[in-house]
């Protein structure tokens, strides 16, 4: 994905795009997103003040399915964790907004927001259940 948006020089416009409209990353697009990307380090969009540790709960094989309670929502969603990345926080810059816990697996954060950007490291839209996806549409 990387490499696609490098070769067609889409990454300007993507960033400049995310300034003032909503984007969500899910999974290899919250790696993307992310402004610190580990296991392998690679650029990155730089959209959310996270880090992405890549592969983080395992490969295609350690796939699972999870309910989540997600911040904004009365109701958990079956989340799909298909390789998916630790997300954490980092330290964020005076200018910008903290980063938000919208959800997370134990003590870990799997689902982040800072102002109109959403990182998840997990799957919704391989289900049925749209409401958060309803929520992302409301921002």
């Amino acid at each position: 994905m990387l490499r696609f948006l490098k070769l067609y020089e889409l990454i300007s416009s993507i960033q400049e795009f995310a300034k003032t409209r909503p984007v969500w990353g899910i999974c290899a697009g919250a790696i993307l997103a992310a402004k610190e990307v580990r296991h392998p380090s690679q650029d990155s969009l730089n959209l959310i003040e996270i880090s992405a540790h890549r592969n983080f709960y395992g490969s295609q094989l350690d796939s699972f399915t999870v309910p989540l309670s997600i911040s904004g929502l009365n109701k958990p969603i079956m989340a799909q964790f298909i390789r998916a990345p630790l997300l954490s926080e980092l330290p964020h810059s005076p200018d910008s907004e903290p980063v938000q816990i919208m959800a997370q697996l134990g003590q870990q954060p799997v689902f982040l927001a800072q102002g109109k950007i959403w990182a998840s490291s997990f799957h919704v839209e391989l289900g049925e259940d749209s409401s958060l996806h309803k929520l992302f549409l409301k921002l």
